[in-house]
């Protein structure tokens, strides 16, 4: 390739280039091939590593591909491209964590496809190539580290269940976090959503998510499924760290995951040389390709001499800070004051882990004694919604004669059914919602029939509380008379069955 050709090329990418040093790899028009920045390793300056991704015209992984084709420039200057090689066929082992949501409304066909798609995707990796399994609903859970182990990963994938609310920001910085911390040299994540975050009981913001994701140096590919995923915020992640968006529906899912798999296996690896010192200084990095003839043009910021970028943990914890001893005094009263700090703090800690410990204990003992018929609520559903003013209930199914009456204000009653009867403020998850309150969970807790007795189970963490006649609850078998006390709501649980000698 001629060099005059190149600076044609160059000229005509100018926008390109303008635009990407503020938005790395802007989507392009539809029909028009597009080049990725996935990541830069800078480690062994002059040398460079880019990790790019190139799609034809069609969206489709472009092929054969090679240095000829490639120009890069570090600002103004123009970089050597030692070689241009297929990430798969140089053997880079591939980090992938796989998240997604299980949240209530991924339940039915969406979610089987879900499952069907990730394992797949898992049964498709490489022979050196790990993954890592993270599951989120109103909580964040790391379900399998990073491992080669197919068979552990797909073990986990079958045992995901759908329930509860959308944790998608802090399901971000976890799974950013993890792919970041990640040894290999190629690094991604895969999520899975059809929601909006919608749970109060994390603090993870858009904006926070999005910057610690950044932060990672890590690539993240979304998929928004169905019709009510959160696009704007999906499409700012994936193309804030360089990553891609795609939607689906349960039909296509399953064209999508592998689509994303072979993006993975077919991107490439250009191998630069700079001129100067490793001074560590910030850059723009810009790369241009020729795909079937079409410029296609991408911005990334980078420092010289430096290796990828390491995601940070979801929180920050700041350190403690010990006071200096003034310029000439004794440093023996700050460092009886740090251990004492410490001492404390370690049995606050200690304390802590002990009450955790025996709530564990009497959490397991009572799940082995009432452990929640699933099978039985499945089969004895609740019907649809019956609203009031400033109160959402569900008429039962006619199983079971439980009910929840508000012993004040409207005096409203709650049918229970079979169950399983959600309380709680969303009205995603819950069948009895409450008015949005700081005491009351999203899905604060659940009352279902077993063997002819109405069983409770709190859910809505150790900061909001339920409490039967007096009592703070965990689970428990309800008898008829209880006054259940929701937040501001006293509900008397009357079942004249069970009440019968």
């Amino acid at each position: 390739m001629k060099i005059a050709r190149f600076v044609a090329i160059i000229a005509t990418l100018l926008a390109i280039t303008a635009v990407g040093a503020v938005a790395p790899a802007r989507a392009q028009q539809p029909n028009t091939p597009t080049l990725s920045i996935n990541q830069v390793d800078a480690s062994a300056f002059p040398q460079v590593r880019i990790i790019v991704t190139a799609l034809d015209d069609r969206g489709v992984p472009a092929a054969g591909l090679t240095a000829e084709q490639f120009q890069v420039l570090d600002g103004t200057d123009r970089l050597t491209v030692d070689g241009v090689q297929v990430a798969q066929d140089q053997g880079l082992r591939l980090a992938t964590v796989i998240t997604i949501d299980t949240s209530g409304s991924m339940q039915g066909e969406a979610f089987e496809r879900a499952r069907q798609a990730a394992t797949d995707f898992v049964n498709s990796m490489g022979p050196n190539d790990e993954a890592a399994l993270v599951a989120f609903n109103d909580r964040v859970t790391p379900v399998v580290a990073l491992t080669g182990d197919r068979q552990k990963l797909v073990a986990g994938i079958t045992g995901l269940r759908a329930a509860g609310g959308t944790a998608l920001y802090e399901a971000v910085q976890t799974s950013a976090f993890i792919a970041g911390a990640a040894a290999a040299p190629r690094r991604a994540v895969i999520l899975l959503s059809d929601g909006e975050n919608d749970t109060g009981s994390s603090t993870a913001t858009a904006e926070g998510s999005v910057a610690a994701a950044r932060g990672s140096g890590v690539p993240i590919f979304t998929i928004g499924m169905g019709a009510k995923p959160d696009v704007a915020y999906l499409q700012s992640l994936s193309t804030g760290t360089q990553g891609l968006y795609r939607g689906a529906t349960a039909g296509t899912l399953a064209d999508v995951y592998a689509g994303m798999a072979s993006l993975l296996r077919n991107q490439y690896v250009v191998t630069v040389r700079a001129a100067g010192a490793a001074d560590g200084a910030d850059a723009d990095l810009q790369i241009i390709a020729l795909v079937d003839g079409t410029p296609a043009g991408a911005v990334a910021s980078f420092k010289r001499g430096s290796a990828p970028a390491q995601a940070q943990p979801p929180v920050d914890t700041p350190a403690a800070q010990v006071p200096k001893p003034e310029s000439g005094g004794s440093s023996l009263p700050t460092i009886i004051f740090a251990a004492v700090i410490i001492l404390l703090v370690l049995v606050v800690v200690g304390a802590l882990i002990l009450r955790w410990l025996a709530r564990r204990r009497v959490h397991m003992a009572q799940l082995r004694v009432i452990e929640p018929n699933i099978k039985q609520a499945a089969a004895q559903p609740l019907d649809g919604p019956v609203r009031t003013p400033g109160v959402v209930s569900r008429v039962a199914a006619v199983v079971g004669t439980g009910v929840l009456r508000e012993k004040n204000g409207t005096g409203q009653v709650y049918e229970l059914g079979a169950g399983p009867a959600i309380i709680g403020t969303s009205a995603k998850v819950a069948t009895i919602v409450f008015p949005a309150s700081d005491q009351i969970a999203a899905e604060h807790a659940r009352i279902w029939l077993r063997d002819g007795h109405y069983t409770l189970h709190h859910v809505g963490g150790m900061s909001r509380k339920t409490f039967v006649s007096g009592l703070e609850a965990d689970w428990l078998v309800l008898e008829s008379g209880d006054e259940v006390v929701v937040g501001s709501h006293n509900l008397i649980f009357e079942d004249p069955v069970s009440a019968k000698p």
